[in-house]
């Protein structure tokens, strides 16, 4: 492995997994994402283990993992919405 292993800010097509593997042990990031497809074709295990890649690695800028972006996206705002308006 030439670089630590994580997901990659600027090549990504999806949210950047193929492309952090790719990079990480130095190969061409089409042939990982064709690669990818081909095998989630025959073995489902596939799309699991790049969900799980997902959730755990960081961006390589050291941005927040797939779970924190996850957190983010479902946890809301924590303001409550204005209440609605009388229309008369």
């Amino acid at each position: 492995m030439k670089e630590p292993l994580t997901r990659s800010a600027t090549d990504k097509i999806i949210a950047g997994v193929c492309g952090g593997v790719a990079r990480s042990f130095g190969l061409d990031a089409s042939l990982v994402r064709i690669l990818a497809v081909v095998l989630s074709l025959f073995f489902g295990v596939v799309l699991v283990v790049y969900v799980a890649l997902w959730l755990v690695l960081p961006l390589e800028t050291g941005g927040p993992t797939g779970f924190d972006e996850l957190k983010k996206m479902f946890s809301g705002s924590g303001t409550t919405p204005p209440p609605p308006s009388d229309y008369r």
